[in-house]
C-alpha cells in the first residue's frame, strides 16, 4: 500500500478515537531540490523516531517528500521539539529563511478533537494528488520512441554503472579511437559590466558525454567516482598526445584539466620538453580540488617544478561550500574556478553571504572564474562578488550571437513581457 493510501486508511480509523491525538504536516516539498535528496529525507525523519516509539505514533512519507506525523498522547512541546530540530537541519533553505510567519508555511498542526475533518481532507487530497502524479508518470513512460527527440532518447536510455570489466574495455577503446571529434574548446571570458564578453583563453577538454555516447552508450561512466578518476588518467595521456600534434592550439593561451599523477608521468615530461618557454607561459593546468588533497605530496612537488617551468595553475571543482576553506596563495594556484549553481545565489543572500564575499576578496576576485554559467543570474552573482572572468553556455551564446550583457537582459525582459501579455489574454 502506498503511503498516501495508508495515511487515509489510518485517519479514517481514528474517526472515533480523536481524543489526545495530534498531527503535524511537514511540507518538505517546499524546500529546494538540493535539500530533498534521498539522504536528506532519511535524516529528516529521524527526529520523530522517539515520538513513534514513545507515543504510539505513525509517520507517513508522502510521494512529494512531505511528512505527516500522527501522535497519541504527545504534548505540543514534545512534537515541537522534533519540528524545531528539523527546521534547524534545513535552516539554510530559502523557504525557511524567508518564513516570516514562523511555522505556518513549513508545517500545519492538527488537534484531532477539533481538526479531524481538516486532517481527513488533507489525506484525501494527498491520495488524489499521488494518483495524478502516478498517472502522469505512466503517460510519460508509455510514449513511444517516435514521440521523442534523439537527445531525449539518449537521456532516457537505461544505463548501468561503470564497473572494472567495462573500464578495461573502455580504456582499450580510448587507446585506439580518434578522439579529435570529441575534443571541445570553451572560452574563459572577461565580462566588465554590460560589455560584450572577451575571450581571455580557451579550455581544451574531452566531452565525456560524447565519449560515452560514442564508445559505450549503455554505461554511466561517472557513476563510480574512483573508476571514473582512473578513466581520466587514460584520457589525460590521449589529450597530451593530441596537444603535442596541434600546433594551432599551442600558439594560443589555453587551459587543460589533468590529474596530479599525470603531471609526473613520462608522457607529460616528454610533452613539456618539446615546448618553448613562451608556449609554457600560455598554458594553465587545471586540477580538481579532491585530486589535490588526495595526492598532496605529489601535487606540491609537481606545482613547484612546473611553476619554475612557466606554467600557471587553476584549482577546479570549488563550490560555495569549499571556497571559504581554501587559501589560494598557500596552495600556489594562480586562478580558482568557482562553480555556479542556484545554491550559490541562496548562500550569497543568506547569513553566509558576508563570509562568501570575504572569501572572494581574500582569494582575489580578479583571480576567480565563475564557471558553468547558464543564466543571467550567474553574471549578477559574479558581479556582486567582484568576479570578472566567466565560463559557460551563456557566454558561448553571447559570443556566437555577438551580443553584450545588456542585450541579454533586454531580450529576457522582452520575452517575459510577451509571456505576461499572452497570459493576460
Amino acid at each position: 500500500m502506498v503511503q498516501e493510501a495508508a495515511l487515509l486508511d489510518f485517519v479514517e480509523r481514528l474517526r472515533k478515537f480523536t481524543k489526545g491525538r495530534r498531527a503535524v504536516h511537514l511540507r518538505l516539498s517546499r524546500l529546494r531540490p538540493y535539500n530533498r535528496r534521498a539522504h536528506h529525507l532519511r535524516i529528516a525523519a529521524t527526529p520523530f523516531d522517539r515520538l513513534v516509539r514513545d507515543y504510539d505514533s505513525a509517520l507517513f512519507r508522502l510521494f512529494n517528500d512531505d511528512l505527516v506525523v500522527i501522535c497519541n498522547g504527545a504534548s505540543v512541546a514534545d512534537i515541537d521539539h522534533a519540528v524545531l530540530h528539523l527546521r534547524y537541519l534545513f535552516s539554510e533553505d530559502p523557504f525557511l529563511k524567508n518564513d516570516e510567519d514562523g511555522d505556518t508555511r513549513f508545517c500545519v498542526w492538527f488537534d484531532l478533537e477539533e481538526d479531524y475533518l481538516d486532517l481527513l481532507n488533507l489525506a484525501r487530497r494527498m491520495v488524489s494528488a499521488q494518483a495524478q502524479h502516478a498517472q502522469s508518470k505512466n503517460q510519460r513512460s508509455d510514449k513511444g520512441p517516435s514521440s521523442k527527440s534523439e537527445e531525449e532518447k539518449g537521456e532516457e536510455t537505461p544505463q548501468r554503472p561503470l564497473d572494472p570489466p567495462s573500464l578495461a574495455v573502455l580504456e582499450q577503446a580510448i587507446a585506439q579511437a580518434d578522439l579529435s571529434t570529441i575534443i571541445r574548446r570553451q572560452p574563459i571570458c572577461a565580462v566588465v559590466r554590460d560589455r560584450k564578453p572577451e575571450p581571455v583563453y580557451y579550455e581544451i577538454y574531452t566531452s565525456i558525454a560524447s565519449l560515452s555516447e560514442t564508445l559505450m552508450p549503455d554505461i554511466d561512466v561517472q557513476a563510480n567516482q574512483w573508476l571514473f578518476q582512473d578513466l581520466t588518467k587514460h584520457l589525460d595521456r590521449r589529450m597530451i598526445s593530441y596537444l603535442a600534434q596541434d600546433n594551432a592550439t599551442l600558439r594560443q593561451a589555453f587551459s587543460v584539466n589533468l590529474n596530479v599523477s599525470t603531471l609526473l608521468s613520462p608522457e607529460f615530461l616528454d610533452f613539456d620538453e618539446a615546448l618553448s618557454s613562451t608556449t609554457r607561459g600560455g598554458i594553465v593546468i587545471e586540477l580538481q580540488l579532491f585530486d589535490v588533497y588526495a595526492d598532496l605530496g605529489n601535487f606540491l612537488f609537481a606545482r613547484d617544478f612546473l611553476h619554475e617551468r612557466g606554467y600557471k595553475f587553476c584549482l577546479d571543482g570549488t563550490t560555495h561550500l569549499s571556497l571559504p576553506l581554501i587559501n589560494r596563495e598557500e596552495l600556489g594556484f594562480d586562478l580558482v574556478k568557482l562553480q555556479w549553481s542556484p545554491d550559490l545565489f541562496d548562500q550569497l543572500h543568506g547569513f553566509r553571504g558576508a563570509g562568501l564575499r570575504q572569501a572572494a576578496q581574500d582569494m582575489g576576485a580578479e583571480r576567480l572564474i565563475l564557471n558553468r554559467c547558464d543564466s543571467e543570474q550567474a553574471l549578477e552573482v559574479g558581479e556582486s562578488l567582484g568576479i570578472n572572468l566567466y565560463q559557460g553556455h551563456l557566454l558561448d551564446e553571447m559570443l556566437s550571437n555577438n551580443i553584450t550583457r545588456r542585450d541579454t537582459i533586454e531580450a529576457l525582459t522582452d520575452a517575459l513581457g510577451r509571456h505576461r501579455a499572452a497570459a493576460r489574454r
